[in-house]
């Protein structure tokens, strides 16, 4: 299946029928790093990520993604 976030020159394309509910996905556009995720309701929700040092951390460990967000949420 095509991975459902794609960041472009022209901005960021999601296609929400192809997200699994409640798994994240991630994009990274104009030096931030955008979190999709589709929940039961079938409501896509998006969080910007614009902290450079979180930004980083996703970058270097994307399989990370949920456990990065986790331990900066409780900061």
């Amino acid at each position: 299946m095509e991975y459902p976030v794609i960041s472009e020159k022209d901005g960021i394309k999601i296609k929400p029928e192809n997200m699994i509910v409640d798994k994240l996905y991630y994009c990274i556009y104009e030096d931030k790093v955008y979190i999709f995720y589709k929940d039961e309701e079938n409501l896509t929700n998006c969080y910007e990520v614009d902290d450079p040092l979180v930004v980083k951390e996703i970058i270097n460990n994307p399989n990370n993604l949920e456990d990065i967000m986790l331990k900066h949420s409780k900061e």
